[in-house]
């Protein structure tokens, strides 16, 4: 190799005898020292890429975050009224099942006479903690008599029931509110009626008044416990009056709640006869609040839950400033970062320059040795810098790399492929020719939980296993296999040799790489605890079969819609499934294969419909 000379010495060549000038010193150029640097534009580039993406996430999250608060807002007045609910019915049943155990003792046969029962009622009303005496009226409505527990003020029922409360006693059979008084102790009672009926007529009718203690303290509790305040659950008739509150003494003065913001959900006077449920946004008292009400359509009831909108969405401003903080600590490690990655990505660009100074100044050994050792493209371009100092060992490595791709070859394409491909040189140029062909697709049926679910290296291993075996099939009933893809084969008939039954051999191979697969099973279940199934799909048809690519790099295949018709009979075959195609039944001829109809089918992307078969197992 030749030596350096000195800029603007003129050297002979000693080979040819002529005089071969210097080459001229490598000049600034003048536009670089204008307009922004590499670095600068890298660093902008960066942050272009890098902080839209975080603003963007951030408000996303924002968003989130509110919609799930607000569902989660939505979803504890849900519950809160729920446990209401469930509490009133259970004891409005619990009511109704001491008033039929009282009855049981004043009407059942064998107690006595009416002294002796009227005692046993008194003394189970004295065990009882929510009823304190029963008033018995006659069927017509009359008041008969009042048992009541000892030291318990003489209570205050009408003496005669009016005849719409009969009529819906002997209606219904079941227990009627009438509704909210106030109890001679001065606290809010539920003032229902039950009728005794015995033989189908009713015998009796009692009546007494339930303390709405326990209730009205469930409504605190779970109002201070969830919501923040006592006074947040609470009960309504239809007229809008308290029926149930936190609070004993607004629901003895029976408060109005008709101009309550929450009812304005609600359209006219709505007596609460049918289910019916409405959350939304209102304003009590000047505060923004948010609520939910349900209607107990059996009692004409409906239960409303309310939270202002500061102790609801509390947490959410929380939230925001959070993700704000996290989105200004992102922009500052994406500043960061770009900074870093300007830097990195130009400084081996400074030393390929270097280098291209060097290899004019025909300094040919090393030129980028302090980039080779980079693993992406300017690695890459700096080694090919030291490739181009040895010339002679890199024509040699040539050779023996083709030597070796040429020994490779038949690992990569079929024998028939590799023998038309050393037989004709010719052939290796792009184009092809017209041709029926079969083409077979095989599919691994789950592949991708497969891979999330094994290491790579089983994945890897069980797809060689499947490959090798599938290849041998394929080549054995005279196919070529055209691809591998991913966890797919693509195999060819008909092209570049053909057979009068190459539709007949494609089955074959299909039949024949579904019966080994159960072998193969056997193997990965024991070796793995795997199995694969595959979905099979066979299609006949006109294609181009040659060379597609370009001049430097090719690959012999088929293409057309035959491909696409066979890809989407595999993408439609169920695990262990093989269908065929109308065409492909055709050219089976006589051979004795039997096939089941699988319907006509319309595939993605054709606006025709197929025929399509099923080979049985």
């Amino acid at each position: 190799m030749a030596a350096t000379p000195a800029p603007g010495v003129e050297t002979r060549n000693t080979e040819r005898g002529t005089d071969v000038p210097a080459p001229p010193p490598v000049q600034q150029d003048a536009a670089g020292s204008q307009g922004l640097s590499l670095f600068t534009r890298l660093f902008l580039l960066i942050l272009a890429c890098a902080l839209p993406p975080l603003v963007g996430l951030g408000w996303k999250m924002m968003d989130t975050n509110a919609d799930a608060l607000q569902e989660l807002v939505r979803h504890l007045h849900r519950s809160i009224v729920g446990d209401v609910q469930r509490a009133v019915r259970g004891e409005l049943a619990r009511v109704e099942q001491e008033l039929a155990g009282l009855g049981q003792l004043l009407f059942a046969p064998g107690l006595g006479d009416d002294a002796t029962r009227f005692a046993l009622v008194g003394s189970r009303l004295a065990a009882l903690g929510n009823i304190d005496f029963v008033t018995l009226y006659a069927p017509s409505g009359q008041s008969v008599t009042t048992v009541k527990a000892d030291e318990v003020p003489a209570p205050e029922l009408a003496p005669r029931l009016d005849a719409g409360l009969l009529q819906a006693l002997t209606s219904s059979g079941h227990l009627v509110v009438q509704g909210v008084r106030t109890s001679a102790q001065g606290g809010p009672v539920l003032e229902v009626f039950f009728p005794i009926v015995r033989e189908g007529s009713v015998r009796a009718i009692l009546g007494t008044q339930v303390k709405l203690g326990e209730l009205c303290a469930l409504m605190g509790e779970l109002g201070e416990k969830f919501l923040g305040s006592r006074e947040n659950v609470f009960v309504v008739d239809k007229e809008r009056r308290l029926v149930l509150h936190a609070d004993p003494s607004r629901v003895a003065s029976r408060e109005d709640f008709s101009t309550h913001g929450l009812f304005a959900a609600l359209s006219g006077n709505s007596s609460f006869g049918t289910d019916m449920a409405a959350i939304s946004d209102f304003h009590h008292e000047g505060q923004a609040m948010v609520g939910s009400l349900e209607v107990l359509s059996e009692r004409g009831w409906a239960v409303a839950v309310q939270q202002p909108q500061s102790v609801a969405y509390a947490s959410l401003s929380e939230m925001r400033a959070s993700i704000l903080a996290a989105l200004a600590v992102a922009a500052l490690v994406a500043l960061a970062v770009g900074l870093l990655g300007a830097r990195q990505l130009t400084r081996p660009i400074r030393d390929l320059v270097a280098a291209t100074r060097a290899l004019a100044e025909r300094t040919f050994r090393g030129v980028g040795e302090r980039v080779t050792r980079r693993a992406d493209e300017l690695g890459t371009l700096a080694r090919a810098f030291d490739s181009m100092a040895l010339t002679l060992e890199a024509k040699e490595r040539e050779v023996v790399t083709q030597t070796q791709v040429r020994a490779a070859l038949s690992r990569y394409l079929s024998p028939d492929v590799v023998e038309l491909v050393v037989s004709n040189p010719d052939q290796l140029r792009l184009g092809g020719e017209r041709r029926e062909v079969t083409i077979f697709f095989a599919d691994v049926v789950g592949f991708t939980r497969l891979s999330e679910s094994q290491p790579p290296e089983v994945i890897v291993a069980l797809l060689n296993e499947l490959f090798t075996f599938a290849t041998e099939i394929i080549q054995r009933r005279g196919g070529i296999i055209d691809k591998f893809i991913g966890d797919c084969i693509m195999a060819v008939w008909g092209s570049p040799q053909s057979h009068s039954d190459d539709a007949l051999r494609a089955v074959q191979a299909a039949e024949d790489l579904r019966r080994w697969l159960d072998v193969g099973n056997r193997r990965w279940r024991a070796r793995w605890g795997i199995e694969i199934q595959l979905a099979i799909g066979i299609h006949t048809g006109p294609a181009v079969a040659g060379n597609v690519g370009s001049e430097k790099r090719m690959e012999y295949t088929v293409i057309g819609d035959t491909v696409n018709v066979a890809a989407r009979l595999e993408a439609m075959a169920q695990p262990g499934q093989i269908l065929v195609s109308e065409t492909t039944r055709e050219r089976l001829g006589e051979s004795g294969l039997e096939l089941v109809p699988a319907g006509e089918r319309k595939l993605h992307g054709r606006t025709a419909v197929t025929s399509v078969y099923e080979v049985p197992a």
